[in-house]
């Protein structure tokens, strides 16, 4: 199975549950204040100076987390370990200040774990409860702090309190555990179909460009090699923090999957045109320019139902637009700058200099100093100038790449 995708599944989930632990956090404050106001007014009869101790130090803890998501991506892996450690010291003080009688409160960390559907949290956050259970109903019993008096002597709480409330939580964690593998189960299930489906759909897309390319006889292995050069260039792009509001793991992966359908409008290019040995006439090349825009339409028409939209919509951009511009003198629409979308740029570079690098039946392969010389010298004209930079970055691994196909 893909282990990226599985991983990336599960740090989306990670991330929306860190939101949502944030939300049942602050909704916890709300009821809390309203204990306490309760208490102020004399409905319960807790202790005071224990109940504004109880109260501020939990409205910390029960605040914190809106805050630090906030400070912090939410996708952080440490996240859910310190939000869970919050809910186990909101029991300690509950325990310690309040009352023995609230039975549920002290399953609050594991069924907040249970949110994460990680074994490993789920685990932790039940030694921590555990700890923190026995810890405040001693401190509760020595401190005098609650109005509960059932258990006058220590032996008394130790028989009829904490040993009932470690069966419950053992019997709860044991319940979530079932949940939490049967759930993480199933969902590995759901992944390895997924996984395997996906390989036979980009495997169905690199035959049908390969297809494509085939027509062409100034092309053989123009889809591989520039799936490459994109993947090695968008990567550089995320180690150098450019475009990071675009680039980032999945962008890359989605790119290197799409790039290969660049130039799949080709096939509704007639074959007089893609096979001309010579050079195009200016007629001849206004039909060959037909083929961005023509890929642009086969590919919404295709991938509409059976592709998700981010896909769908960067295999239209890459096709649609690879041939626009910097400087608004590409085509089909005369795009310029950051207007053109970032990956058809990316497929821009790649595409040229795969294009210039290769032996065509009109001409020789050019020498590849000179293939990075075109590169560098479109500058600002027909590629974004920071690709080019980053490009040039990977000098070596680009040539390693052509030497080998």
């Amino acid at each position: 199975m893909n282990k990226t995708l599985s991983g990336k599944i599960i740090k989306r989930n990670e991330k929306d549950a860190n939101i949502v632990v944030a939300k049942i956090f602050f909704i916890t404050f709300l009821l809390f204040t309203v204990v306490f106001l309760l208490n102020v007014l004399g409905v319960f009869v807790i202790y005071q100076p224990a109940m504004i101790l109880a109260y501020v130090s939990s409205s910390v803890l029960l605040l914190s987390p809106m805050l630090i998501n906030k400070l912090v991506p939410t996708s952080s892996k440490y996240l859910k370990y310190i939000y869970v450690s919050f809910a186990a010291l909101f029991i300690l003080i509950v325990s310690t200040t309040l009352t023995y009688h609230v039975v549920l409160i002290y399953a609050y960390p594991i069924a907040l774990a249970g949110v994460y559907f990680s074994r490993r949290l789920t685990n932790y956050s039940v030694y921590l409860t555990i700890a923190v259970t026995v810890v405040g109903q001693l401190l509760g019993y020595f401190l005098q702090w609650r109005p509960d008096k059932n258990f006058p002597t220590l032996d008394k709480l130790i028989v009829f309190s904490i040993v009932p409330r470690l069966i419950t939580l053992i019997s709860f964690a044991c319940l979530l555990k079932y949940l939490t593998d049967r759930t993480s189960g199933l969902m590995q299930d759901d992944l390895e179909r997924y996984d395997q489906l996906s390989g036979y759909n980009q495997s169905m897309i690199y035959s049908f460009a390969t297809l494509v390319e085939s027509r062409d006889a100034n092309t053989g292995g123009h889809i591989k090699r520039t799936s490459i050069y994109v993947k090695l260039l968008a990567e550089e792009l995320l180690k150098e923090g450019i475009y990071k509001e675009e680039i980032n793991e999945e962008f890359i992966r989605t790119l290197s999957m799409v790039a290969p359908l660049h130039d799949i409008g080709k096939i509704a290019i007639p074959d007089s045109i893609l096979r001309k040995p010579g050079k195009l006439t200016d007629e001849e090349f206004d039909i060959m320019k037909t083929h961005s825009k023509k890929g642009g339409d086969i590919i919404r028409e295709t991938f509409r139902d059976v592709a998700d939209a981010s896909y769908t919509d960067m295999a239209y951009d890459v096709a649609m637009y690879h041939h626009e511009k910097w400087n608004g003198k590409g085509y089909p629409m005369g795009l310029m700058e950051t207007g053109i979308p970032l990956s058809a740029r990316i497929m821009a570079v790649a595409d040229v200099f795969d294009a210039v690098s290769e032996k065509r039946c009109y001409r020789e392969a050019m020498p590849l100093e000179k293939c990075f010389s075109i590169i560098e010298e479109g500058s600002g004209m027909h590629f974004d100038p920071v690709l080019v930079k980053s490009f040039l970055n990977i000098r070596d691994n680009i040539t390693a790449v052509h030497e080998l196909q």
